[in-house]
Order: C-alpha cells, then sequence, then structure tokens
C-alpha cells in the first residue's frame, strides 16, 4: 500500500510500473508469498532509486531497503524472523545517522534550521501563526526567500518567540531520534530496549502531527510492526498506520478551522 499511494509528482510516469506490481500485489494475495514477484518489485524500485537519486527524498530509500528485506526474507527458513532483525536494524541505523548528521551540522545545536523552516513551510506554517507572525509576514518571507539566489542576503522577518519554539523542538528532536537509535540497536540497557516500540511510537506522533509526511510516518509504522515481539503493541502499530488520514492531519485542520471560526 505504501508503494501504491506515496510517491513524487516528478517522477510520476517512472514509478508507474512498480506502482501498478504493488496494485497486483495487493488485489491478489497469492503475489505476496511469490519470491519472482519480490525480485521484480525490488529490481524496480532500485531502478527508480538509481535513476532518478537527485530527486528523491530520504523515505524513498528506506522504503527500498524494506523491499530488499522482505526480497531476502523469502529465501529464509523463518522469513518473519529475518524480516524482523532487518526492520530493527533499518530503524536504528537510520535514526542514528539523522542524529548524527544533526549533531555534525550544527543547525540543530542553534535552533537555525527549523527556525528557518518555520518560517517558510508550508506545513508549519501553524507554529509560526500561533507564535504570533502573520500570514503576510510568512508569504513576503516565502517571496523574499525566493528572491535571495538573484538578490543576495536578505534577512526573513521572524521574532523571538519563535526562535525559542524552534530550539526547544530542535533539542527534542535530537534527543527522541537519538532515544529510538540507542534503543534499537543497543540490547543494553535490557529495559530501554524492551521499551523500543513507545520511543518509535512517540517519535511518529510527534513528529508527523506537526510535519505530515505520509510516506515516512507510513514506513516507520510498518518496519515498527514487523520487528514488534508484543501483541499490544503490534495492535497499536496497525491502528496508527491506519488511521494516519486521521491523526496526521486533524491538528492542523482544527488550527485552520479555528482559523477561520475568529477571522
Amino acid at each position: 500500500m505504501i508503494l501504491l499511494l506515496h510517491g513524487i509528482e516528478d517522477l510520476r510516469w517512472a514509478m508507474l510500473p512498480e506502482k501498478a506490481l504493488a496494485a497486483a500485489m495487493l488485489f491478489w494475495p497469492g503475489l505476496l508469498t511469490r519470491r519472482l514477484t519480490w525480485v521484480s518489485l525490488s529490481i524496480l524500485a532500485v531502478w527508480n532509486n538509481m535513476g532518478n537519486w537527485p530527486f528523491l527524498v530520504n523515505h524513498e530509500y528506506l522504503i527500498t531497503y524494506w523491499v530488499l528485506a522482505c526480497t531476502l526474507a523469502l529465501y529464509a527458513f523463518v522469513p518473519t524472523a529475518v524480516m524482523a532483525w532487518n526492520a530493527r536494524l533499518l530503524i536504528g541505523l537510520c535514526f542514528s545517522f539523522a542524529t548524527l548528521w544533526k549533531l555534525l551540522s550544527g543547525e540543530y545545536l542553534d535552533g537555525s534550521f527549523l527556525h528557518l523552516t518555520v518560517l517558510l513551510d508550508p506545513r508549519l506554517s501553524s507554529i509560526a501563526l500561533l507564535s504570533g507572525v502573520s500570514a503576510e509576514t510568512l508569504q513576503a518571507n516565502a517571496d523574499l526567500f525566493s528572491r535571495l539566489q538573484t538578490s543576495g542576503f536578505s534577512e526573513l522577518r521572524t521574532n523571538p518567540l519563535i526562535s525559542s519554539i524552534s530550539l526547544l523542538l530542535s533539542y527534542w528532536t535530537l534527543l527522541i531520534e537519538g532515544l529510538v537509535a540507542l534503543s534499537f540497536l543497543c540490547p543494553r540497557p535490557r529495559w530501554l530496549y524492551q521499551r523500543r516500540d513507545w520511543g518509535l511510537l512517540l517519535f511518529t506522533f510527534t513528529t508527523y502531527t506537526i510535519i505530515p509526511v505520509f510516506s515516512f510516518a507510513a514506513v516507520l509504522l510498518v518496519l515498527g510492526l514487523a520487528q514488534c515481539e508484543y501483541p499490544q503493541r503490534e495492535r497499536l502499530y496497525l491502528q496508527a498506520w491506519l488511521l494516519i488520514p486521521i491523526w496526521m492531519v486533524l491538528p492542523q485542520a482544527l488550527f485552520y478551522l479555528l482559523r477561520l471560526l475568529v477571522g
């Protein structure tokens, strides 16, 4: 379903073969256990990654790694064990590299990355508006930023509250991503390893209700489900996945509805 539903607008036709195969696997479940089907899907996914790598976003590669892991699992004696091991490793490495990049770049340590993102990314406009920046100011910032390459450096309009919120969100991101990386890669301390699912679920809900990226949230929940050892948490992963269209967009929808009612 992830392969079928996600995509990049500019690569719609390039991704059509893998989407068609994913649709066939969805509607004819017998294809889900055939090695040839998964090998074909892996080839298509890798081919798209190699041919269009400058245009792809991070989770595109993560989805392809997972398709490859599922393909390899069909050649194992215990496919579910192979899938669980790969899922834990993919989650751990993904969050480890994400944390390392943020620490090395320095743009998270001073909050500047998220500060700029809040001012320019429409998906985070609710944070800016709640912090006292008007919609007109956000539009002016977007227009100004689009002219930076030709007109040189300019200072965007902001306020101290957004700076503080951006710094707080930056350190929260570093903390939760580092915690997820540690809990999935290291079996010690045992209490943290046994509670790794809660860290991943907490990251997913706190991140993607603010920045609604369907495909990234969906693949992380699928990976979490594949490696989960507790039935109750498995149900939670599955319910969260199925309810993505509700919990991911609900906070922003309520915010904009409130703005319409007030304004």
